[in-house]
């Protein structure tokens, strides 16, 4: 009765009756909203092809006209008698004005000329120009006559959108070098071996295009422009320079494909998706394209959409709260029941856990089982899946780097992380073996499992791949290190505290085979011979400490412990503990002879060993406090020779002015031998005793001769140089002048 309550309670009657209305209001206004953006998305798309296609159409009158107005006036200028003269005669020098002005007066007819040739062979007539006459050599614009020599692919009537020099960069500071121009042919049919003979040549202006083709609302979005048949950029677009071949883009295909004279496509051009519009001019084989960004076109229906979907979120908002709302009425007292419930189910669980490995540990801990009826009664009330009166072996898991793993985890945190270890394990395990995990200490876990004394030597090849599976997933999922010990297999779990503590004996090898080691009395090699401990190397190792050769002591103290790691884990431990008090007793000895404190507690060490977990991590920290005693006697040391340098330089600045004083005097003074004192001095200093002692008299000579009228000779005395010839060869070396020199440019620039 009280689980349908828990499964139908009123919050989920409450739901299931308001929730259809919910979802059904949202679907409907979903669908709705769907529809209209989408009709809304078809109409405005309409509404910008009509407008791009009017746009496109006017745009293509205008270039259609330009054509006509080109056409017409090539006709003209050829039937034009003055024309033809310049066609088909030489011309006199003295005529050339008239003719000129009647080029011109056609330039200044057709504003979209940039400029007119008249072409009969070998001369070119140009307007407007500097010279006005030119030959094939001299003329500036030699494109032009590649274009005439290829009658082949350039016919009469055609179009070519080429670059050719500015006659206005020579006039204007401002203008370019060179414009761009789409030039008009028309020549006649006689042809002379394939190539043009006489022509007329009709420069229009790009500028000119370029502003035909201009978008009315001027967005800087769009784009216009011209492609050829070919496929090629007839007029400047911000994106490609003229002349680019466009067939790499998939709407430039099928826009020249297409035999419908417009149209329009939406797809991606040049990375953005657009709506493409374009149109045929009808003359040259060109297409007018505009793009706009689709995005420009269905600003205002996004808009819209996110408008609609803020109701739509408002309202569902609004739905839930209420739902919440009388939910929670209704639900409370219900709440409270189902929550109490919950409560003691958790609470008998975790009971019920905690006493099912406080039982498993005192199997694992006692030798004192009682009756078997008793034992099964235990299996059974816990629900423990092992056979008691079955083979069984035990596999001591534990975890490495413990201290670290203390530090870095809560003691919540460490029991969950153990939990799911102990998860880890039954997973691989579940189906192939009855086991049991126990936790024994605070960094072990116990694995107890069954299997049939017939299937053994089957087994155990089988069970250590599931071992090394095992490290692998608790250091790839849960970030632990483990190291396993794995016991002899025994026959019931009467036998099970015997096998345990003989485990966990040989667990202690870790400390050799290292970290993440799975141990077992196979792997683990023991001399049987009686261990006789070392005395000499011992006494080699305080020598070495005592007289400071730490890295001797170092190799011994190592040579000793890999010695005492072949025998059992009882005599490493019993050897560790006497090398610490032989390395106590050397301490002592360094602190009285040097005067000097070294920062050691034996206790405290000792606490620390027995935490270490491997011979690495314990030579590693010897090394450590070898290394920390080198230390501390480097530092004894320079601070006695820093003592007895202060000492030296106080008897050179108190006895400079004796010429007298030397290194030798000094070490009398000071009690040690001259080469030693000399020796310390350059170590510390950088420099001899005898270059110092010069160095302070120089210095002392130096200041008198700067402020002093005293005689150089009087100075070099009261400076303690008893040599003229080694004061003058010294003072100059320094100063880079004689005493006298530097007297007068001291003098001098007071």
């Amino acid at each position: 009765m009280f689980k349908q309550l828990v499964l139908k309670n009123p919050f989920q009657l409450f739901l299931t009756i308001l929730l259809p209305f919910l979802i059904s209001a949202l679907v409907l206004l979903f669908v709705q909203s769907s529809i209209l953006k989408k009709n809304f998305e078809d109409f405005a798309l309409q509404m910008i092809y009509n407008q791009q296609k009017s746009e496109l159409q006017n745009t293509s009158q205008n270039v259609q006209v330009m054509a006509q107005s080109v056409r017409s006036l090539a006709t003209t200028a050829f039937f034009d008698d003055m024309i033809k003269d310049l066609l088909y005669s030489d011309v006199a020098a003295i005529d050339y004005v008239k003719y000129q002005t009647k080029m011109q007066s056609y330039k200044t007819i057709y504003p979209f000329l940039q400029s007119i040739y008249i072409y009969n062979g070998q001369t070119v007539y140009s307007v407007p120009s500097e010279n006005f006459l030119y030959n094939r050599g001299n003329f500036s614009d030699k494109g032009i006559f590649s274009i005439l020599d290829d009658i082949q692919n350039n016919r009469s009537h055609s179009i070519v959108l080429r670059e050719i020099p500015n006659i206005m960069s020579g006039i204007s500071s401002g203008a370019s070098k060179t414009v761009n121009v789409y030039t008009y042919l028309f020549f006649d049919t006689q042809l002379e071996k394939g190539k043009v003979s006489e022509a007329i040549i009709l420069n229009i202006s790009e500028d000119w295009i370029k502003q035909n083709i201009s978008i009315s609302d001027q967005q800087s979005d769009n784009r216009m422009f011209i492609l050829d048949s070919k496929g090629r950029l007839m007029s400047g677009d911000p994106n490609h320079p003229l002349l680019s071949d466009m067939n790499e883009f998939e709407y430039t295909r099928i826009i020249n494909s297409s035999k419908e004279p417009s149209g329009s496509l939406h797809m991606n051009a040049d990375g953005v998706d657009s709506f493409i519009t374009y149109t045929d001019t009808g003359v040259f084989d060109w297409k007018l394209v505009s793009v706009t960004p689709y995005t420009k076109i269905v600003q205002e229906i996004e808009i819209m959409k996110k408008k609609t979907l803020l109701l739509m979120l408002i309202f569902l908002a609004g739905s839930v709260l209420l739902t919440f709302y009388f939910s929670r009425r209704l639900y409370v007292p219900v709440k409270l029941v189902i929550q109490n419930y919950h409560t003691l189910e958790s609470e008998q669980k975790e009971e019920f856990y905690s006493r099912k490995q406080e039982v498993l540990r005192k199997l694992v801990q006692s030798s004192d089982f009682g009756s078997d009826q008793s034992i099964l009664r235990i299996f059974n009330k816990f629900n423990i899946e092992l056979e008691p009166w079955e083979s069984l072996q035990l596999f001591l898991f534990k975890i490495d780097h413990y201290s670290e793993f203390s530090s870095q985890y809560s003691s919540k945190d460490r029991g969950l992380l153990k939990f799911a270890m102990m998860n880890i394990i039954s997973e691989l395990l579940s189906g192939m073996y009855k086991h049991e995990c126990i936790e024994v200490e605070e960094d072990q876990i116990l694995l107890l499992i069954n299997f049939k004394a017939e299937e053994e030597s089957q087994q155990q090849e089988r069970l250590l791949e599931l071992l090394q599976e095992i490290q692998l997933n608790t250091s790839k999922y849960l970030r632990l290190s483990v190291s396993i010990t794995i016991s002899q297999p025994f026959e019931s779990i009467s036998n099970i505290n015997f096998y345990y503590l003989k485990t966990l004996d040989l667990s202690y090898y870790r400390m050799i085979l290292g970290h993440q080691a799975i141990i077992s009395e196979s792997v683990v090699s023991i001399r049987n011979e009686d261990f006789k401990y070392p005395q000499d190397q011992e006494k080699e190792l305080t020598d070495a400490l005592i007289q400071g050769h730490f890295e001797e002591a170092d190799r011994v103290l190592f040579d000793m412990i890999g010695y005492a790691s072949a025998y059992s884990y009882t005599v490493l431990n019993s050897v560790l503990i006497r090398l610490l008090l032989s390395i106590r007793y050397a301490i002592e000895v360094l602190e009285a002879n040097h005067s000097m404190k070294v920062n050691f507690n034996f206790n405290t060490y000792l606490t620390k060993l027995q935490k270490i977990e491997t011979l690495d991590n314990i030579k590693s920290d010897f090394r450590q406090l070898f290394g920390h005693l080198a230390e501390e006697l480097q530092s004894k040391k320079d601070n006695k020779y820093l003592d007895l340098l202060e000492d030296v330089n106080r008897i050179i600045q108190r006895d400079f002015t004796n010429p007298g004083l030397s290194l030798d005097t000094i070490a009398d003074e000071v009690g040690f031998s001259p080469p030693y004192l000399g020796k310390l001095f350059k170590k510390y200093r950088h420099l001899s005793v005898n270059d110092y002692i010069n160095h302070v008299r120089l210095t002392h000579a130096t200041e008198l001769i700067a402020t002093t009228d005293e005689t150089i000779m009087e100075i070099m005395q009261h400076s303690g140089f008893s040599s003229r010839s080694h004061f003058f060869a010294l003072f100059k070396k320094t100063n880079g002048l004689t005493p006298a020199q530097y007297r007068i440019l001291v003098k001098k620039s007071e």
